[in-house]
């Protein structure tokens, strides 16, 4: 597998564990499930919507101008 399609397989992973998780719990386990995707070189998570805003790290968040 390319890693062009590795945001949208961490997307459709987290898409579908996502409503098992609790709240309080969905920021630490975005922010593993990218770190994870990151350590193998995945280097598209920007396109992972859902997972990004739930994980909501600094370094992904966008300046509005």
């Amino acid at each position: 597998m390319g890693w062009a399609s590795g945001s949208q397989l961490a997307e459709d992973v987290w898409e579908t564990v996502r409503g098992n998780i609790p709240q309080k719990r969905r920021k630490a386990l975005a922010t593993t499930i990218m770190r994870l995707f990151e350590d193998h070189d995945c280097d598209t998570l920007d396109e992972a919507t859902t997972l990004m805003k739930d994980a909501d790290l600094p370094e992904y968040q966008q300046i509005d101008y």
